[in-house]
């Protein structure tokens, strides 16, 4: 986008722009109606803009040199957003990247295109605590050094207007979990989490024994199963990891390009559509920052885009 004054959109383009998103605010978090009643009965008050995606000028938010003066005035480069948040996503261009742009248009005309039904991906939260959570039971807790247990949250939340079902995501994190505590969810929501084992079958003759000697170790890919998230509600998930088990090579594998993602968080969610009941994907690669052991989400999408995430058992 650009400054509100260097605004080089032609009527028709920005026209277009604005009826394709239904003069709806494009932010999938906002979504707020961008038109509207003026006080005169004979006229209507327009409160979204079209910005520019890359900017028209150079030092602009996002701008592309590589842009032709044609493709920053087309209808391609432009986003129909509400004023406030027009401000926000060009006071902030790290945050707001040219590819989250176009994602919020391309996902927020499919849903307008499927009835302003179609929920939005739930927004996904992964990160490491400054200390441990003291339990509601007498017990004694030492506070590890830079080997010992990390304290991690994760928290799915649905920013949708519509209830989403059936939440089914792989986890799969840099460190095993050495232990997982009760989930933080609304009354009335079912949440599952168990560890991913690949299947052991014992094969013999006749008569033949076996005998477990110790339980199996921690798990890094966990399970995550939630059966329903109304609007604006969210799970939580805390549990501790330790350094055993893990790999020194960082949130990639030692292949070539596409890289092999170690980390990440590769799930699902259902939703009601006109009687039928629909399934969309949704995909978290996970940062991590391996000096200090601190865990983050890199971005949420549709898909896995150019990552490539490891099977099960090459994960374990």
């Amino acid at each position: 986008m650009t400054e509100h004054s260097r605004d080089d959109f032609s009527e028709r383009v920005k026209r277009t722009v604005a009826e394709r998103a239904a003069y709806i605010c494009t932010n999938p978090t906002c979504r707020r109606p961008a038109v509207g009643p003026h006080s005169d009965p004979d006229r209507s008050l327009k409160t979204g803009e079209a910005g520019h995606i890359r900017a028209v000028a150079p030092g602009g938010p996002r701008y592309s040199p590589e842009q032709t003066e044609s493709e920053r005035a087309s209808i391609e480069n432009a986003i129909w957003v509400c004023a406030t948040c027009h401000t926000l996503v060009d006071g902030d261009e790290a945050a707001y990247p040219v590819q989250a742009l176009l994602e919020w248009k391309r996902n927020h005309e499919a849903w307008i295109e499927n009835g302003g039904i179609i929920p939005c991906l739930p927004e996904v939260s992964l990160k490491t605590l400054p200390g441990r959570t003291i339990p509601e039971v007498v017990t004694t807790i030492t506070l590890g050094d830079s080997t010992g247990p990390r304290e991690h949250s994760l928290r799915i939340r649905n920013v949708a207007d519509a209830q989403i079902v059936m939440i089914d995501a792989r986890v799969q994190l840099p460190e095993p979990i050495v232990e997982s505590f009760a989930p933080r969810k609304p009354a009335g929501i079912s949440v599952g989490w168990q560890p991913s084992r690949p299947e052991m079958m014992v094969i013999g003759s006749p008569g033949a024994t076996f005998a477990r000697n110790r339980p199996p170790p921690p798990a890094k890919a966990h399970q995550l199963q939630i059966d329903r998230l109304p609007p604006s509600h969210h799970v939580e998930i805390r549990f501790l990891t330790s350094t055993g088990g893990r790999d020194d090579q960082g949130r990639f594998g030692a292949t070539s390009d596409p890289w092999d993602l170690r980390s990440f968080i590769d799930g699902t969610f259902q939703f009601e559509y006109r009687g039928a009941v629909l399934k969309r994907r949704f995909f978290a690669p996970i940062h991590e920052d391996i000096d200090n052991r601190r865990w983050s989400i890199l971005e949420v999408r549709e898909d896995d885009g150019p990552w490539k995430p490891q099977t099960i058992g090459e994960c374990l």
